[in-house]
């Protein structure tokens, strides 16, 4: 459970300050790749982080019944 939150977050940062970088990018006319790849990154992160928590909440309910 720990991993996938860790991996969420690590995300939800990934994804902010390249969304920033990438306005700040617009506004200044340079290149968009580097901002583009770490948003990409911040969104996988953050989708496998989700799995992670979802499974782990799954086995929780599983182990329960």
């Amino acid at each position: 459970m720990f991993v996938g939150r860790v991996l969420y977050i690590l995300g939800l940062i990934f994804v902010f300050f390249s969304t920033t970088l990438l306005i700040m990018t617009f506004f200044n006319s340079q290149d968009i790749l580097f901002p583009a790849f770490g948003l990409l990154n911040g969104f996988i992160a953050m989708g496998i982080g989700e799995l992670v928590i979802n499974l782990n909440h799954r086995k929780r309910e599983e182990s329960k019944k």
